[in-house]
């Protein structure tokens, strides 16, 4: 062997194995000559346990001094490896945290050192998560959490004890950017910009106009953001999220500068305002384009001035909604949705009828209702109201005003039985199916046959029902007024029962609070030609009298009122009540003066529901009812809850204090 080319390492550990070889050797040699030869043989056996004696000296050192290297080599190996392992993890953003059976860390590696600090061992894994605002909980998979500026991913290996931790904030930055930079395009309008092209002077319309194209070009130096015209007040915009998220975060309240367009006119009475609708989340632009003039349409559907955003990943959002608009003076509307519904009665394929308000039926649904079961009767169709929950005082008014022998009202198992493809559906006083008697009214019926007529402002969508089929004016006092102009604008001349036309004049005389608010030129029109038809209006009157055990209920609820802030009354009692008395009771609270908004909570009879009833002068209470999962008016509205009495009340007492935008001062 030539150990010239051997490393030194390794020739020492050459010799280092001979001479233990040898010990061993010799070692052994010296046991069998002391096994052979007994102690007699003086000189030999002496010499044996010397030699036994020095070779097993050798022979330990020298195999100590080979455990030694070896051990010395592995470890540095190892040390080495372990290091580069630990290196090579950190480098790419990962750590490992090790812990035992009762979730204390044991070890943490570099990665966790460095950006979480060294002081982490001894201390239990809900520590850990808790000091980064994070909830541990044995069972995840894994978990995200925030440090400063940067994000974490955290994978729970149970089986191995081991937890990795992985540096996210390129991607989530990354993912952010990708999500800001999303194209968002919209549609702005001015409200009712044909209504002023006929009451406007052109200086005082050129003044609005260009006050619109001020906000407009504000928001171009402020935002990502551009515009076309491109017709007579409304525009088309282009703009991102990050900008949609930034006026979102104030409200688009830049719009409500336009209230003031006309302050120094010899009118400033009229309230210019805005509403827009944008598109987000949509793959197609023509999508995303359809997707804005919905949302425009949502917004001017909820009684305008307020901007609406759909996105195909979560709920539409609603901003604004600060003041009533103008209401429209012009019938083209109307006269447009009577022809439509007359030709589908004129034609031979309809068969059927069926109408439906909102359960727990008011004056207003079975007035309106009554309407259109008339006007179907006229052209000879089975005509029916499916309603089966109704208020008492409209349960007293049907049974004193509509005559015993008409066949008038249905059950829903009926109702489903006799829908088809030739029947026509209406929804009034409604626009949610879900609200109706009859979760199923639309099933086995036709798109184009479902109708809605309705004068609350949308909650949701309704796409259920074509565009052309709906007629939802927020400006319009009640259902029954707008099926009365409808009857009005129908070709046919409508032999009107009397009995019809006091259950639609009852309706007008509900929502208007017997006309003490919600009134324009076309509420008295209507009312004026129901009393050429039969109707009375002091019998409406009297319809809407409460006795005494209403007036001591209603009493009993208001025990307990309270203002939770400054105009914002709440009364609130545990016992059943019927709808009408707790929408009565809400009312009696804005009898006193000073007083903006009022708020009653009782439980409706024969459910286990909760209602609130929501009144306001001048004020969105609308806004606030959505808060709590209802809808309804501006000054009008209610929510129906499942939820326990005092989760409720909490509900309703944070939605009233959250809202901020339910007035507007001019």
């Amino acid at each position: 062997m030539n150990l010239s080319n051997i490393p030194s390492k390794k020739k020492t550990a050459i010799i280092y194995s001979s001479v233990f070889l040898l010990a061993i050797i010799t070692l052994v040699a010296c046991i069998v000559i002391i096994a052979k030869f007994d102690s007699s043989q003086s000189k030999i056996w002496a010499a044996a346990v010397v030699g036994l004696t020095i070779s097993a000296i050798i022979a330990s050192v020298v195999g100590l001094l080979l455990v030694r290297m070896y051990w010395s080599q592995n470890a540095i190996v190892k040390k080495s490896f372990n290091f580069f392992m630990d290196e090579v993890v950190s480098h790419n953003s990962l750590g490992l945290i090790i812990y035992d059976n009762n979730f204390i860390i044991l070890w943490t590696s570099s990665f966790i050192k460095n950006r979480f600090g060294r002081k982490w061992v001894g201390y239990s894994l809900a520590e850990f998560f808790n000091h980064y605002e994070t909830h541990f909980d044995n069972n995840l998979q894994s978990l995200n959490f925030k440090d400063n500026e940067s994000f974490y991913h955290a994978e729970i290996w149970p089986l191995k004890n081991c937890i990795s931790i992985k540096d996210i904030t390129l991607e989530q930055n990354m993912i952010q950017v990708y999500s800001n930079q999303l194209p968002v395009i919209g549609e702005v309008e001015i409200d009712n910009y044909q209504l002023y092209h006929s009451i406007l002077s052109k200086e005082e319309l050129y003044r609005v106009n260009q006050e619109f194209i001020a906000i407009l070009d504000e928001l171009v130096s402020n935002y990502n953001f551009v515009y076309r015209q491109y017709t007579n007040g409304k525009f088309l915009v282009f703009t991102n999220k990050e900008s949609i998220d930034k006026m979102a975060s104030i409200d688009f309240n830049f719009f409500s500068k336009i209230h003031s367009a006309l302050k120094n006119s010899k009118i400033n009475n009229h309230l210019i305002s805005i509403s827009a609708g944008f598109a987000l989340g949509y793959q197609n632009l023509w999508e995303k384009t359809e997707q804005a003039k919905n949302a425009l349409l949502q917004a001017q559907s909820r009684g305008g001035d307020q901007v609406a955003i759909f996105s195909n990943t979560e709920r539409p959002k609603y901003f604004g909604s600060s003041s009533e608009i103008l209401y429209d003076i012009s019938r083209t509307k109307i006269k447009r949705i009577a022809d439509l519904i007359e030709g589908k009665l004129r034609d031979p394929k309809i068969k059927k009828v069926i109408c439906y308000g909102h359960a727990n039926a008011d004056l207003d649904a079975i007035g309106s209702a009554l309407g259109i079961w008339a006007l179907a009767k006229e052209y000879n169709k089975e005509s029916y109201i499916c309603s089966i929950t109704q208020d008492s005082t409209t349960e007293s008014a049907i049974e004193k005003i509509i005559p015993k022998d008409e066949e008038i009202f249905i059950r829903p198992q009926v109702a489903n039985k006799i829908t088809d493809e030739s029947t026509l559906v209406f929804l009034l006083d409604n626009s949610q199916i879900d609200r109706t008697d009859n979760k199923d009214c639309i099933n086995n019926t036709k798109v184009n046959n479902i109708f809605i007529l309705d004068h609350h402002r949308l909650g949701t969508s309704v796409d259920f029902c074509p565009s052309v089929n709906r007629y939802i004016d927020s400006a319009a006092s009640s259902a029954s007024e707008i099926v009365t102009e409808i009857l009005m604008f129908v070709q046919r001349r409508i032999s009107l029962k009397p009995f019809i036309a006091q259950m639609l004049l009852n309706g007008i005389y509900l929502d208007t609070l017997q006309f003490t608010k919600k009134v324009n030129a076309r509420t008295f029109m209507a009312a004026g030609w129901l009393e050429e038809k039969g109707a009375n209006s002091a019998k409406s009157s009297e319809i809407l009298k409460i006795d005494e055990d209403t007036w001591n209920d209603v009493n009993d609820v208001l025990e307990n009122i309270q203002e939770v802030k400054p105009g914002y009354f709440l009364a609130y009692k545990d016992i059943p009540l019927s709808n009408d008395v707790i929408s009565i009771a809400s009312e009696e609270i804005l009898k006193i003066s000073n007083r903006k908004a009022a708020f009653v909570i009782a439980k409706l009879k024969g459910t286990k529901f909760y209602k609130m009833s929501a009144r306001g002068l001048d004020v969105n209470v609308q806004l606030i009812a959505e808060a709590v999962g209802g809808g309804g008016h501006f000054g009008t509205a209610a929510a129906v809850s499942s939820e326990d009495f005092a989760t409720f009340i909490d509900n309703v007492k944070q939605a009233i204090v959250s809202e901020k935008n339910e007035s507007y001062t001019n």
